[in-house]
């Protein structure tokens, strides 16, 4: 007898498949050259996962970067992040989501950039304690 029933045991695979960061790319689409916004993808999506997702209302994709999703995907494995071998990545997706936007001047972009890192420097000192 299994102590886990499906649902919980999808939310796991979840968990362990998902990789999260933010993405820094040039772009020559944009008119500031780059972008520069949160991400969740799957390098594989296992069928857990994919249940998992389709339970959540969400449409299954390799990659999440709207901020409803990002949000619903990450309310569905709270406390379970560290079982991502991106869990950093995660947890900056977790504090920029809906606050980083996407730049559209070059000021923009360098205050982006300084944004994420504070990110990274209040995140390593939360990593010490």
């Amino acid at each position: 007898m299994s102590i886990l029933n499906q649902k919980d045991r999808d939310v796991i695979i979840l968990a362990s498949t998902i990789r999260g960061d933010i993405k820094c790319v040039q772009s020559i689409e944009r008119k500031c050259g780059y972008i520069i916004r949160p991400e969740l993808w799957f390098s594989k999506i296992e069928a857990g996962a994919a249940r998992a997702i389709e339970d959540a209302g969400l449409t299954l994709r390799t990659i999440y970067s709207k901020v409803d999703e990002i949000n619903k995907i990450l309310s569905i494995i709270k406390g379970l992040e560290d079982l991502s071998s991106t869990t950093d990545g995660l947890m900056m997706v977790k504090t920029a989501n809906g606050v980083l936007v996407q730049p559209n001047n070059h000021q923009e972009v360098k205050d982006a950039l300084d944004y994420l890192d504070e990110i990274r420097e209040i995140n390593s000192k939360a990593d010490v304690r």
